[in-house]
């Protein structure tokens, strides 16, 4: 099997279970009436903090727990393949954090309403893998986050006010959208990527771009001569005075010199 292929499905086991355990949850609360809503997150609330955890896999209805599978799959499977060192952390991190913040700032009406749903992760995962591409500065990462951008910018509208998302008939009226869970899971995705853009993938430097020599890393292999007389060694079946160049530097460039011979 293909590496990046392996590396693929390697990617995707993590969200795929997760995604099985949200859905596995909804199976049971719709199967056996047990109303696991009630166990959502209610801000400021001490019976709410069991929300923190509980928050991301509890779902209204079969469309909304629809709704957030597929962009909850492609991004994680995209965290995981091309941030592995960081994954797990930025994922649980988001996760709880998201959480936390929704509990201490959100709004607590007198109806005592709690928040549910994946969406607020999702937006924590977009905000990372958008903000990470683009700070690190890496083509394959700046790629990941304008494909991010094409599939989901227009979610950008959800950290709105519901008021506004009415407004601009971006949510229809009577619908009740925890814009709090997407604003804070953004921002948690966004300092994320800040916290960790020294970590994983890293723009490449390239020798042109190197003006001193403090700046090269003599443990790159990239760098390192061969200094036990391999460079400069006869080529065989050739005559002694014809040098052939065979370093193992994937960026010197290979030569054959013959010396002009004096005429007789």
């Amino acid at each position: 099997m293909d590496s990046r292929q392996n590396r693929l499905l390697q990617s995707s086991v993590f969200p795929l279970f997760f995604l099985l355990i949200i859905w596995a949850v909804f199976y049971f609360d719709v199967t056996y009436k047990l109303n696991l809503h009630q166990y959502g997150l209610q801000p400021l609330s001490k019976q709410g903090l069991i929300g923190i955890f509980t928050m991301p896999l509890l779902h209204a209805d079969l469309g909304h727990i629809a709704s957030n599978s597929l962009p909850l799959l492609i991004l994680g499977i995209c965290l995981f393949y091309f941030y592995k060192e960081i994954a797990f952390k930025v994922f649980f991190i988001s996760y709880i954090a998201c959480g936390v913040l929704v509990w201490l700032f959100a709004q607590n009406d007198k109806h005592g309403s709690v928040h549910i749903g994946a969406s607020g992760l999702i937006y924590a995962l977009a905000g990372f893998l958008v903000v990470s591409g683009i700070i690190r500065k890496h083509k394959a990462l700046f790629g990941v986050s304008l494909l991010i951008t094409f599939l989901y910018g227009t979610i950008i509208w959800g950290v709105l006010p519901s008021e506004y998302q009415k407004a601009i008939h971006y949510i229809e009226d009577g619908k009740n959208i925890s814009w709090e869970g997407h604003l804070f899971g953004f921002l948690s995705g966004v300092c994320l990527a800040y916290a960790y853009r020294k970590i994983g993938i890293q723009q490449p430097v390239y020798s042109w771009e190197i003006n001193n020599d403090e700046d090269v890393d003599d443990a790159n292999p990239y760098w390192l001569e061969n200094n036990e007389g391999e460079e400069n060694k006869p080529v065989a079946g050739t005559q002694p005075d014809v040098f052939k160049n065979t370093s193992d530097n994937p960026y010197t460039v290979n030569y054959t010199f013959i010396p002009k011979k004096d005429a007789d």
